[in-house]
Formats: structure tokens, sequence, C-alpha cells
């Protein structure tokens, strides 16, 4: 299917409006009838035909029947907390169906997502902007797998100018101590310094390089075989780096607000935070606040109480207010709660992992969340992409079909009967949906056996009145 193609189709297309849509499998005129589906506030689907008050409907996952009243023919903005286990991956989505990735996580889940979303096997996507956050594993190294997947596009690489070296040097700092000052921002300012660059840092110029490399020639294809020109740009970010507007003014608006540049675009400088490399680069994280019409999510990376401090200063409590927070650092113990109170979440997401084990979320960053939610949302909302996901214990049958050999797996059990083998069976992702009126926070929490053998999901969804913070169980019509 071409672009031009893809695009007709969706003009068929319809939204879900309520907060969640049961699919049926046949009319409500039918005898016997099978729920087939929920579908979460946003989800597409295409319009079959209609059948007196109902839309017969393709949705991802099969064919069914649901309320004609549940449509409408605008699209939300939807963020995907993915579950990549200790680490980062934030997709955005925005309402004329353009992509921002922020961060990539350690693993291969967010690849895997994205393959499944937008069928990467057999399409290209283009992607608007690609954020990495900061350069440690659990946010790059799986940035570096999509960016090297031949089926991505970008248009602009943002990051926050720190390269790491080998021996987790930063390089050149004020006399001081203070500031850091040898900054890159294309990635053709590595070229000199690729030798002293860290084994994973490498890989990231070479994923850089060959992004820009396949951009190129898609740009040398045809028009007829491409739908624009993609002028490709890598950039460092700062608190001045110019607004990204997607959809024009009333549209997805993309506020670069940290890390905090303390000196000039042309001579920059970032806080050295506790003499410390890893302070000092999870401190000096990519920063945004998204804003689409009343709804606003804040996303910080790995900022912790050193680096908030400053933040705090420059920008004043009221300009981070946000609805979705992503709290910073995995939910670690490194926060200030003047922070937390500038930003007063009504729905906080933590992404964190079992492994390896940091601890996070700690209990005492849980509970501050909750406290510094504003006082007139009386239900605050508190995710986690740890605790949404589920597993369950490995059979002697499920174990033979994992890729693993057997005898690995079997020789782990004999070794100490105190091991368990466990399989992940639900994923933990957190999805936000908005109109820009009502914010939609929901996830997964169990699963059934649908007709055709086809998995039938629970959700777990709230819907927020973004006039008034009040939380609903529904929408209104």
């Amino acid at each position: 299917m071409s672009a031009r193609e893809s695009e007709e189709r969706q003009r068929k297309y319809r939204f879900t409006t309520r907060l969640k849509t049961v699919v049926h499998s046949d009319p409500k005129t039918a005898e016997h009838r099978k729920i087939v589906a929920r579908l979460l506030m946003g989800e597409w689907a295409e319009k079959l035909e209609e059948v007196g008050d109902e839309l017969k409907i393709r949705f991802r996952g099969g064919t069914g029947y649901a309320p004609k009243e549940n449509f409408g023919n605008d699209r939300t903005l939807e963020l995907y907390f993915i579950d990549v286990g200790q680490g980062d991956a934030i997709l955005v989505q925005t309402p004329d169906d353009k992509r921002i990735l922020i961060d990539g996580g350690k693993n291969e889940g967010a690849h895997s997502f994205l393959k499944w979303k937008y069928h990467l096997k057999k399409y290209s996507k283009i992607f608007e902007a690609v954020i990495l956050t900061h350069g440690d594993e659990d946010h790059l190294k799986g940035l570096i797998e999509i960016l090297n997947d031949e089926k991505v596009l970008v248009k602009s690489i943002y990051h926050n100018g720190i390269a790491l070296r080998s021996g987790r040097s930063l390089g050149n700092v004020t006399e001081d101590g203070e500031y850091l000052v040898e900054l890159y921002d294309d990635i053709e300012d590595l070229r000199a310094k690729y030798n002293q660059l860290s084994p994973l840092y490498k890989n990231w110029v070479d994923a850089v390089n060959n992004t820009r490399r396949r951009v190129e020639k898609y740009n040398q294809q045809p028009e007829s075989k491409r739908d624009e020109t993609i002028d490709f740009k890598c950039r460092r970010a700062d608190q001045d780096t110019e607004r990204l507007s997607i959809g024009g003014p009333d549209g997805v608006q993309v506020n670069f607000i940290g890390p905090i540049n303390h000196g000039s675009k042309n001579s920059p400088k970032l806080r050295v935070f506790s003499g410390d490399v890893g302070k000092t680069v999870n401190g000096n994280s990519v920063a945004v606040l998204l804003q689409y019409k009343k709804a606003k999510v804040l996303l910080c990376g790995d900022m912790n109480a050193d680096s908030t401090r400053p933040f705090l200063e420059r920008h004043g409590g009221e300009a981070l207010r946000a609805n979705v927070f992503k709290a910073n650092h995995h939910g670690s113990q490194d926060f200030a709660t003047d922070f937390l109170d500038a930003v007063k979440p009504w729905v906080s997401v933590v992404s964190s992992g079992d492994f390896p084990d940091y601890g996070h979320p700690r209990a005492v960053l849980l509970g501050c969340l909750g406290r510094y939610a504003p006082s007139d949302v009386n239900q605050p909302l508190l995710f986690s992409t740890e605790l949404a996901a589920t597993f369950k214990p490995l059979s002697a049958s499920r174990i033979s079909e994992l890729d693993k050999p057997k005898e690995k797996l079997e020789s782990i059990s004999k070794t100490d009967a105190r091991v368990h083998l466990y399989e992940k069976t639900m994923h933990g992702m957190i999805n936000i949906r908005t109109d820009g009126k009502w914010l939609s926070a929901g996830r997964v929490y169990g699963k059934e056996t649908g007709p055709e053998g086809r998995p039938l999901y629970q959700w777990e969804a709230y819907a927020f009145d973004l006039d008034n913070g009040e939380i609903k169980n529904e929408i209104p019509r």
C-alpha cells in the first residue's frame, strides 16, 4: 500500500470518543453475539458500513459492531509509555499522525512495539523527532537499534550535547570545575573524537550517521515514491531551543525547557552536579513540556534533586505545571519536593523494571507524587510500568517452546530449587490519550480468550475533565 493509498483509506477512519467502547461480533439484532474487543478512547476504526445505530468497523485485530455515537472524525494525542524494564521509551503520536520518540530503553521492547504498531517490516515511517534525553544505556541502547532499522526515517534528532567517553570522562570543564563546556551539536562534531568515545556512544554515532545516509537515499527517490523531502538535522537541545510545533498553533507544541544552558548559544555551559559523572549526565537530561490545547505533559528524563533547583529558578513553578508527569529517574529517591509541588501532576507515570534491581520506584517518591497533586484533584493517578506488568510460572511444555535452550533452563532449576522461571504475560504499557478537553489514562490489566482464540483485553481506565480536574468513569457524549 502506497502512502497515498494509505491516506485515502484513512479518510474512512473513525476514532472512539468514549472512555471505553465495546465491540461485538454481530449487530445487536443478532440472537447471539459476543464481545470481541474493548477499545480505549482515541482508538482508530475503519468504517465498513452503517447498520442501524451501529457501525460495522475494522479495528486492529478484527472486525465487529459498535455504537455509532461512540465514534468521531477527530483524532487524539496519544502517548505510549512503553514497558522496557529498567529504562525509558515514550512514543508520542499527534492528532495529525506525526510521530515523536523519546528514548529507546535498554532492550528490544520499544523496537518490537514500533514494528508491531507501524508494520515496519513492510512500511517505512517518518518520525518528526527522536529525542535522546541523555546517554545512559537504559535510555540509549534500544534507541540505537531503532535508528538502525531500515524502515525508520527521522527528520530531527535532539540530544543534550554530552558525549560519553571511555573511562566515564565528560570532556573539558571550566577552571573552577562548575561547568561542562565540551559539548557537541551535530554528530559530525564527534568525528575527530570518535576513538575517545565509549563503545556504546560509538554505536550511537554510527546509528545517527546510518539514519542520515538513509534519509539522503530516501530524498534521492522520484517524488512519486516519497511523501516529502526530509531536511535531516542532529542538534543539541536546551531551554532556548526552538519550539517544535506540529499541526500549527492549534496542534501539539513541543517545548524544550532543559537542560539549562548557563552560557550562550555559541559557548554553551552545563552545570556539573556534585562533581559526579552520573549525576551530571542525568541532571542535564533533555526536558520537554508537551502541550495540546488544555493538556500538558512534562517529561524530564533522569533529572535529579540537584538539577531541579536551577530548573525551578529558571522557569518558575507555574510554567512547569502539568496534567501528566513522567517521574524522573524511574522513581528514585533523588528528587526535590519543591519540584513536585511546582508540577502538581494529576497523572504520574513511573517507568522502571526489576533488572537491574535499583529498588525503583521508591516508596517515598510514590507517596509524594500523590501528596503534591493539586488539592482540587481528589483522585490523582499513579501508574508504574513495572507494577502494571504481570508474570506467570513457566510450565515444562512452555519452556520447550521458548528460544532459550531447554537444557539450559532445566539446569538452572536443578542447580537451585529456589529458582522459579516466569514469563511476562502482560506488558506494562501505560496509555495516555487527550482531545485537549478530556484526558484518559489507562492500562491493560487482564486478558481473556475471545472468539476465534483472539485475545480480549480488560482495561483499567480513567477520564479527567481538563477544565476542572474532575475524574470520571466515562466521557460524556
